[in-house]
């Protein structure tokens, strides 16, 4: 079956388990699992969803690890036409929040579904629920913004998000993804290997760079889809050297820049891995986009997307959007379509637009406006920052400097020496106010959950 009129959706999912049902799906500690134990676990969630008396419209917490009952759970409840919530056990001290705004019926514990579950529903979820299974839509809520504070719900309409995946049949191709089945990369990518065939190696409980490369060399994983944060941790920790990467071919990266230096770091340690860029949000889903040295680039010629640059800013008009904010907030949610991303973007003469950075990321130096993802760029150029992290520090006289924290692996030097040579190697690269005005010397460089850095204001 190569791509045909057909198209993945939850329904196209039983069709697929019997069409391949002896070919391998997943691989784990406990070895290899077939598309027929993918369809027996479907089955036995679908049969607790019966036993339950789940009804369309229905909000059910899933398991958001990634393991292949949390995608057959994730199924399941969309074949009964309800709403699955993907949620990690370790984040479920969140529940208290969402439930200030949205009723949850049941929760899968152990195989079983729970319930009732507890909480009311805002007038705004109540409206975009009542819409969605007034359709006959499953539903798909995933949360957005938790560790910048309390955490929004994103209602989208599930069938919409898979339409736009490719089926098909090809070789299979061994995948390793490293992102949650609570996060839209980690789903979408799990998404992408389910309708095209592809064998889903199953992460290490702990993402490291030591247990990662294990698992590839392990099991000749041939897709690694990674942030750049921890590409770089790849690179700077020494596992290369200690296991065997040859299998890896393809390397999808996204959810936060990558910095031209690292990029040509990591070409020059894998040379026979193409590095593709990713990019979507929560909101929007997974956009297709065009890799290039100088950065992330969208071409406004692929069919099914429009995007705009309004006011500096990248607006994304997609069927994949989102239905809103269960809360009720607007947020980037325009009337007519569009999403307002919060990503800085400038249209280019050829027509594409580059994507450069978070407009709450800005650092305001006295007026003049700089994004650390520019200035972490260049400072990973230099042979001896094994990694930086730039942020903003407040000063009385220029409202704002750069400051960044610099992973230093040259010759032993102290804060200011560092900071002097770092000066002396970008003034040719940057302007003057984009230089960093402080500099920290730390060990590494912390990163959130989802493997992306953390930018913070002391």
């Amino acid at each position: 079956m190569n791509t045909t009129t057909r198209t993945f959706s939850f329904e196209e999912v039983i069709a697929l388990a019997t069409e391949r049902a002896a070919l391998p799906l997943w691989i784990g500690d406990d070895g290899p699992r077939t598309w027929a134990d993918f369809a027996a676990e479907l089955a036995a969630a679908r049969q607790e969803c019966v036993r339950t008396g789940l009804v369309p419209g229905s909000v059910v917490i899933v398991p958001g690890e990634p393991r292949l009952e949390s995608l057959a759970w994730l199924f399941a409840v969309a074949l009964a036409g309800s709403v699955a919530a993907p949620l990690r056990r370790e984040r479920e001290g969140e529940l208290a929040s969402w439930r200030s705004c949205l009723n949850v019926d049941g929760q899968v514990r152990d195989g079983r579904l729970v319930g009732p579950g507890q909480g009311t529903n805002s007038p705004t979820a109540r409206r975009l629920l009542g819409e969605l299974t007034s359709q006959g839509r499953a539903g798909l809520i995933l949360a957005t913004g938790g560790t910048a504070g309390q955490p929004k719900l994103v209602l989208h309409d599930l069938g919409t998000l898979l339409a736009a995946i490719p089926l098909r049949n090809g070789r299979p191709v061994r995948l390793l993804p490293l992102m949650r089945f609570d996060h839209i990369g980690g789903l979408d990518m799990a998404w992408r290997a389910l309708a095209g065939g592809q064998v889903i190696v199953a992460p290490p409980a702990e993402i490291a760079p030591e247990s990662v490369a294990a698992a590839i060399a392990r099991h000749r994983v041939e897709v690694l889809p990674a942030t750049p944060s921890f590409l770089n941790l790849l690179l700077i920790s020494g596992v290369m050297e200690r296991h065997d990467l040859a299998s890896l071919r393809v390397v999808p990266y996204g959810a936060e820049p990558m910095p031209a230096g690292l990029l040509a770091r990591l070409r020059a340690a894998l040379p026979a891995v193409d590095f593709v860029q990713r990019f979507g949000t929560t909101e929007t889903g997974a956009l297709p986009v065009r890799s290039t040295d100088s950065g992330l680039v969208l071409d406004g010629r692929v069919e099914g997307y429009e995007w705009k640059v309004v006011d500096g800013e990248l607006w994304i008009h997609s069927a994949a959007r989102a239905l809103g904010y269960l809360s009720g907030e607007t947020g980037g949610f325009a009337g007519d379509g569009w999403f307002r991303t919060g990503d800085l973007a400038e249209q280019r003469a050829d027509g594409t637009v580059s994507v450069l950075g978070r407009r709450t990321e800005l650092i305001n130096v006295g007026g003049e406006k700089v994004l650390p993802a520019e200035v972490e760029g260049v400072l990973l150029a230099h042979e001896s920052v094994a990694d930086c992290l730039v942020y903003p520090s407040q000063s009385p006289v220029l409202g704002q400097v750069v400051a960044a924290e610099v992973v230093w692996r040259g010759a032993e030097r102290d804060a200011l020496e560092v900071k002097h040579l770092l000066h002396q190697f970008g003034r040719s690269r940057l302007a003057r106010h984009k230089l960093p005005t402080v500099v920290r010397l730390v060990q590494g460089i912390a990163a959130t959950r989802n493997l992306k850095k953390t930018r913070f204001q002391p």
